[in-house]
């Protein structure tokens, strides 16, 4: 048994996924496939595989009868003619290369020897065991598929190609000598092969004529050509291999026909044979003397192979941008187009009248020549593939206009690609409702580094009836120099009704904006029936994360400038979206961004632009959308600049910047993340994101910093004036030893305190709201007024103004927000997240068609589908601020659940969470029911509770927490859990008109004729949860000591079963301060 290496690579790679084909070559017998990945100690990172196919790997299926001048295989199996002695077993027996015919060839395998191939330069005979090392190397040879198997190799620079001649031979008359060949090209784009005609016609020596030529990269494998020679005079067949840095040229398996007849006496090779062929090239590109090799001679310059082809004229000819994709195909250079095909498909030259295409365009010109799609005798893929040579760097405008032809029934395509970065990004393809004739189109290309690749590929029925075929023509290459500009370039302002205005769609990445009409679910700001930009996480070509839409450099036209926009995130897993200012030679400044969904609306935002003007220098505004799964939109609409600074923004997470926000007094705010872990004062985690690595507002408020009595300031930037009262929602955090007050001013007219806090701190942020009312401009200022104790702080985080006056603890309507209900997705639970909609507001996924508030289409609800959940999906949740202890309260809800019947429901719990876990005081499944029940529940918690980020495990029952040391605090909270009791259905879960009533019991609702479809439910929690835990524990430990010591006996035969079942395991999971029951334990209580 002897294990091949097919394919190996150690990278860099990119954070996308990229796709792998690999050819495994004739197996004979039964074999098995191994991945292996290896990774260096001192590096992290990740290796994943998806999507493992085998393509074409059958053998031949037998028929009765073969198709008329086919081959009938020993097994039954019909082969085409030419398939029979071309070193293929494409029988699967062998007997197409064991007829009387082959023998008759003459093959060359390099087993043994060189064969007639003696004459050779520059070349080795060598085998895939011995190999040195370059990563390029072929790992096996054609003839055997083996490492062990012998082959031709060269590494030989364009200077001196290394030659291969085949002995003289006679004139073929009235037959074709037909050669057929296995060449590899493989760790390089300066790869070739030429292979060539020398004539020994005595009275007119010929120079060598070009049969065939591959150039670039055709991947780790060995491709199949055939070249038929008729010729009048004795001739040699002559193989000239090169390539560049970490490239390989290899031979294998050089089979000529009967009809190549050797001449018997060879005296030797003809004069100048052996003199190195160099590539046909134009005249306008061949070099001088002075210039370096690889250099282009124009007039006196010499100009540098990175300088090819960056549509940056450097001769005054344009010699250096000729060969560069633009073409009619008229030249036999075609452009620079090369065929890198290794199918039954190629790309070539030909002739329209010669054609079963027609020959005219859509404007009806002639066509003359063009590139179609034409049989090859390739082996292997089937799709053919051309490409320019290496292009770039290109601006944003960068265009690609063409004409082009297809027609293929029943199957087929033509596409473009741009091949970059060692990704494949599809930028166009024939539209499914193409019918032949020819058409043309525009592609845009956009900004690209250098060096990047344009791929035709193409896949045709070549034997179906009618005009079946694919070409292109007339490619021109149209402002593509990153240095064009125009006057469209400067207009940032735009509502994307006409076009994108001066926004440019990056192609640095393979996720992209596009512009799009309103149409279903998608809308549009500006009418509603418009467009805008839209980034779809679905879209099929993206595979990374990040797609940017971005400005030309502008000209600052002020020290201060104001950019607003309106955006729409919506979605259960949709990502970031940030806004980003660029400058040539410094740190991108990130000027504001939002995370998660922000409900099914559209949100208006804005930020200050700086400038330094004595500076001169340029700017980039960015627009980055970071997606984090596939469930969701992402839009922009309506941006707009003008002078001066903007105002306060509505909401802030001082994840960017410190929002305009600005210091007063003794002792200083200021903007932290506790990332590093060693930050002297302030919380562990921000409220934002509720990690480490999030921002907020900090003071220190310690004797040092700020002496008892004294005030620190923090004041916003002015506030637009509000049309109606309006309710600022803010987070705050205050240190476990009492750090003094923080007071809230409102400044207007003057200033007028509107809220004061002194407490002790915990680890808990808290929620904050102030009612603000203002027909004026105004400012919000926070004093921090200290208490001169060690070690202690206040922080602030994630402050919103919303329409409305302000909700009581934990309750809401929805009509304005979620009012500070979290909905921030947890990744132990899938990262998913709560949603925010209305039933008149288009949408893609199912919701309740009115409200309960208003009862209206217009009114708002909270929303989760279930059906993004997928098979593996576990939970979204929807908390509630921390609650204080409570003897009695009641929590009053009204819940929508729409779920086919006969189907697996998805289910609705309500959770009491604390650090020390989870208490289920409520559930419901649903099915279809169109109408909104109500729900009461008493809760009672008179123990100390807290939840702490990452020390919830999983979703119902209860899961207790052993061995925490750490302190608890006197708040506990409430969470909405959507989930699903089964396989992945379609169906909303919605929530309306949540209310806390603190200290109060839930009163049953009053019988009315018409609510006889409203289902109430009750439930009490008896009280004191904290005795119900401390219960709990005993249970299950004395559960644990009886189900030990009667596995020990042998007695339980529930034990004995499991055991059975799955040796050798315990489901439990330790962490650094608990132990997470295991499933199995708690059930069994």
């Amino acid at each position: 048994m002897e294990t091949l290496t097919l394919w190996q690579s150690s990278g860099p790679w990119g954070p996308g996924w990229q796709e792998l084909v690999v050819a495994t070559g004739r197996i004979r017998g039964n074999f098995r496939v191994t991945f292996s990945a290896t990774r260096n100690a001192t590096h992290r990172g990740t290796v994943a595989l998806d999507d493992v196919a085998f393509w074409g790997c059958g053998l031949p299926t037998p028929q009765a009868r073969c198709l008329p001048g086919h081959h009938h295989c020993q097994n039954k199996a019909c082969v085409e003619p030419h398939q029979l002695c071309d070193g293929d077993d494409n029988c699967g027996d062998g007997s197409d290369e064991d007829t009387p015919l082959c023998s008759h060839h003459m093959a060359t395998n390099f087993e043994t020897g060189l064969g007639l191939w003696d004459n050779l330069e520059g070349w080795a005979r060598n085998h895939s065991s011995s190999s040195p090392e370059r990563p390029a190397w072929p790992r096996r040879d054609h003839s055997w598929n083996s490492a062990q198997g012998s082959f031709l190799v060269s590494v030989a620079e364009p200077s001196a190609p290394a030659i291969l001649s085949s002995p003289e031979f006679q004139a073929s008359g009235p037959h074709n000598c037909s050669l057929v060949f296995y060449h590899y090209l493989h760790g390089s784009e300066a790869g070739s092969l030429q292979l060539l005609l020398q004539t020994g016609d005595p009275g007119a020596p010929q120079a060598p004529v070009l049969l065939r030529r591959r150039h670039g990269e055709l991947g780790a494998m060995w491709v199949r050509d055939r070249v038929d020679i008729q010729s009048k005079h004795p001739f040699r067949i002559v193989l000239a291999g090169q390539t560049g840095p970490g490239g390989i040229v290899g031979l294998d398996d050089l089979i000529l026909s009967d009809h190549c007849k050797p001449v018997l006496v060879v005296s030797g090779p003809p004069p100048g044979l052996w003199a190195p062929v160099p590539w046909p090239q134009p005249s306008s590109l061949q070099p001088w003397d002075f210039c370096e090799p690889g250099h282009l001679s124009c007039g006196d310059l010499c100009v540098p192979p990175e300088q090819l082809c960056d549509f940056q004229q450097q001769c005054m000819g344009g010699e250096d941008e000729q060969e560069c994709g633009t073409t009619d195909f008229e030249t036999p250079m075609a452009g620079g187009w090369e065929d890198a095909s290794v199918g039954r498909l190629q790309w070539g030259r030909h002739l329209a009248q010669e054609s079963r295409v027609p020959s005219t365009h859509a404007s009806g010109a002639a066509a003359g020549h063009f590139l179609s799609v034409q049989r090859a005798w390739g082996q292997l893929t089937a799709e053919a593939r051309v490409l320019t040579p290496a292009l770039g760097p290109s601006g944003p405008r960068c265009e690609l206009h063409m004409a082009y032809y297809f027609q293929s029934h029943p199957q087929g395509f033509l596409a473009l690609v741009v091949v970059e970065d060692g990704n494949r990004e599809l930028v166009w393809q024939v539209p499914s409702s193409s019918s032949g004739g020819w058409k043309v189109d525009t592609v845009l290309l956009g900004a690209r580094h250098r060096p990047f690749w344009l791929e035709f590929v193409g896949l045709v029925d070549l034997d179906g009836p009618g005009h079946q075929g694919a070409g292109v023509d007339n490619l021109i290459m149209k402002d593509c120099s990153p240095t064009v500009t125009s006057e469209k370039d400067t207009e940032i302002s735009c509502n994307f009704e006409r076009d994108t205005c001066g926004w440019h769609i990056s192609h640095l990445t393979d996720s992209h904006w596009h512009r799009m009409e309103s149409h279903g679910p998608g809308y549009d700001h500006t009418t509603g029936r418009g467009y805008f930009m839209l980034l779809d996480p679905t879209d099929p070509p993206a595979r990374g994360p990040g797609a940017q839409l971005l400005t030309q450099p502008q000209v600052p036209a002020g020290s201060r400038e104001c950019l607003s926009f309106w955006y729409h995130l919506h979605g259960p897993q949709i990502g970031t979206l940030r806004l980003v200012m660029r400058r040539d030679g410094e740190v991108d400044t990130h000027l504001w961004s939002r995370s998660g969904t922000h409900g099914n609306r559209w949100h208006e935002a804005w930020a200050t632009l700086h400038h330094q003007l004595d500076s001169g220098t340029k700017y980039q505004l960015l627009f980055e959308g970071l997606r984090n799964g596939y469930h969701g939109t992402m839009a922009l609409d309506d941006v707009a600049v003008r002078p001066g600074p903007c105002w306060a923004p509505k909401r802030c997470s001082f994840e960017d910047s410190a929002c305009g926000f600005s210091t007063r007094g003794q002792g200083l705010w200021m903007r932290q993340t506790n990332a590093t872990g060693h930050t002297a004062w302030g919380p562990r985690a921000d409220h934002t994101t509720e990690t480490a690595q999030g921002h907020y507002m900090v003071v220190d408020m310690s004797p040092q910093a700020l002496p008892r009595g004294h005030i620190a300031s923090l004041i916003s930037e002015e506030h637009r004036p509000l049309a109606q009262p309006a309710c600022l929602i803010f987070w705050y955090h205050l240190s476990l030893q009492n750090p003094g007050t923080l007071q809230v001013h409102v400044e207007e007219a003057r200033r007028r305190q509107v809220l004061s806090i002194s407490a002790h701190g915990g680890f808990a942020w808290r929620l904050g709201s102030v009612d603000v009312q203002a027909e004026q401009a105004w400012r919000v200022v926070f004093e921090a007024v200290a208490a001169g104790v060690e070690h202690s702080y206040i922080a602030l985080d994630d402050l919103l103004l919303q329409d409305g006056p302000c909700p009581r603890p934990a309750s809401c309507d929805f009509e304005a927000g979620l009012c500070g209900w979290s909905h921030l997705p947890w990744p132990s639970l899938g990262g998913y997240s709560w949603d925010w909609s209305s039933g008149d507001t288009p949408s893609r996924y199912p919701q309740p068609s009115v409200d309960h508030t208003l009862g209206t289409e217009a009114g708002h609800f909270a929303l989760f589908e279930t059906g993004v959940l997928g098979p593996g999906g576990r939970a979204a949740w929807l908390r509630s601020q921390p609650l204080p202890p409570t003897a009695v309260s009641c929590l009053r809800f009204w819940y929508h659940m729409g779920f086919p019947e006969h189907f697996y429901k998805g289910e609705l719990r309500v959770l009491l969470s604390s650090a020390q876990g989870q208490l289920v005081l409520w559930g419901a499944g649903g099915h279809l029911r169109h109408q909104w029940l109500e729900s009461r529940l008493e809760v009672a918690s008179t123990e100390e509770f807290q939840v702490r980020p990452g020390d919830l495990r999983g979703s119902g029952g209860v899961i207790l927490l052993l061995g925490s040391t750490q302190p608890l605090f006197s708040t506990h909270q409430i969470v909405f859990e959507a989930t699903l009791g089964g396989q992945p259905a379609l169906g909303p879960i919605a929530l309306d008109d949540i209310e806390y009533l603190a200290g109060q019991r839930c009163q049953l609702p009053a019988p009315s004729q018409g609510d006889a479809a409203v289902a109430t439910s009750q439930a009490t929690v008896p009280a004191v949860v904290g005795g119900a835990l401390l219960l709990l524990v005993l249970l299950v430990l004395l559960a644990l000591v009886g189900r030990h010591w009667l596995w020990k006996k042998g007695d339980c035969a529930f034990g004995a079963k499991r055991a059975a079942a799955a040796p050798g395991f315990d489901n439990i999971l330790f962490n650094a301060d608990g132990v997470i029951l295991p499933v199995s334990v708690t059930n069994d209580q």
